[in-house]
Formats: C-alpha cells, sequence, structure tokens
C-alpha cells in the first residue's frame, strides 16, 4: 500500500488548508507526518492513521511575526500558538476474509493467507470516507464490514478523544 496516495485521499480534506495560512498568497505551514514502523506485524495502515489522527489533533501551529522591514516571517516563541482544528477524526478498520469470514485486525500470518481484505476509513460521526477491498468479494461481504467498521470506529474515535483530551 502506498501510504503516500491512500494518506492523501484520507488525510486530504482533514485540515482546512487556510488554517495554515500565515501570509495570504505568501506563506503558509506545510504539516509533515513522518513514521517509522518497529514492528510489522500486520495491519500497519489501520495503525498508521489512528497515530496520524492522534497527532493532528493534538497539533498546535506557532504563533508567528511578519516584520514588513525585512520581509521575514518568524516563530514568535512567546506568543500562544493557534491549536490546529480537524473537520473530521479519521480512523480506519481493516478486516481480512477467510472462506467469507471476516477477521478485524489482522496480522502479517493472516494477510500472507488471506483471500482478500476490506479496509473502511471511518470519521468520530461515522461517516464512511472511502473503503479499499482487494481480492474478488461479494457486494455483500463488503458491506456487512462496513457495518462493523463503523462500530469499531466509534469505539477507535473514543479511545483517541480520551487519550488526546477532548
Amino acid at each position: 500500500v502506498s501510504t503516500q496516495s491512500t494518506g492523501a485521499a484520507v488525510l486530504g480534506k482533514v485540515v482546512d488548508r487556510t488554517q495554515l495560512c500565515v501570509r495570504p498568497g505568501k506563506t503558509a505551514w506545510c504539516l509533515y507526518v513522518d513514521a517509522v514502523c518497529l514492528n510489522d506485524d500486520g495491519n500497519v495502515w489501520d495503525a498508521l492513521l489512528l497515530a496520524t489522527s492522534a497527532a493532528l489533533k493534538s497539533a498546535t501551529l506557532p504563533a508567528t511575526q511578519y516584520s514588513a522591514e525585512t520581509d521575514v516571517v518568524a516563530v514568535d516563541r512567546d506568543g500562544e500558538g493557534t491549536k490546529l482544528k480537524l473537520n473530521y477524526l479519521p480512523v480506519s478498520v481493516t478486516l481480512s476474509v477467510f472462506d467469507g469470514t471476516t477477521i478485524p485486525d489482522p496480522t502479517e500470518a493472516e494477510e500472507r493467507i488471506e483471500e482478500g481484505s476490506v479496509t473502511c476509513c471511518v470519521d468520530q460521526k461515522g461517516t464512511v470516507r472511502a473503503v479499499w477491498s482487494s481480492g474478488h468479494l461479494p457486494d455483500e461481504l463488503i458491506s456487512g464490514t462496513l457495518k462493523y467498521a463503523v462500530t469499531r470506529a466509534d469505539i477507535l474515535c473514543s479511545i483517541l478523544q480520551k487519550v488526546t483530551g477532548d
């Protein structure tokens, strides 16, 4: 899975980009999320998106000062930053498929032998934001995974909100 392409699809509208503007048409903050996987026992994408959502939810943009004299924007270390506001809080839920049965949160061994998988990105309101599937899976099975994903996402978002203090 290319985290760059799937990440753009899921995270592209999480942050209203106008918040990142420091000087209209001139300067804006650029957000990067770098992740290092220390141990891949499967389902890395779900863990990565959960960590990214937690990071964005707790992010604060530093205060800045602009000097018209020098045309320089600098971080104001004494100023109060602005908490980043999110349009929604995405989490993903992946299920592996074996003989028409789904197993949530697959391990690496399960991923190697699965017939297919379904990953659903859901927000804190239960809105399905994206769905990816692999293998030739019947529509009924995918629909069933969506119901499970919405329920599981509600639990994950509740935990995430407690952990990040909201």
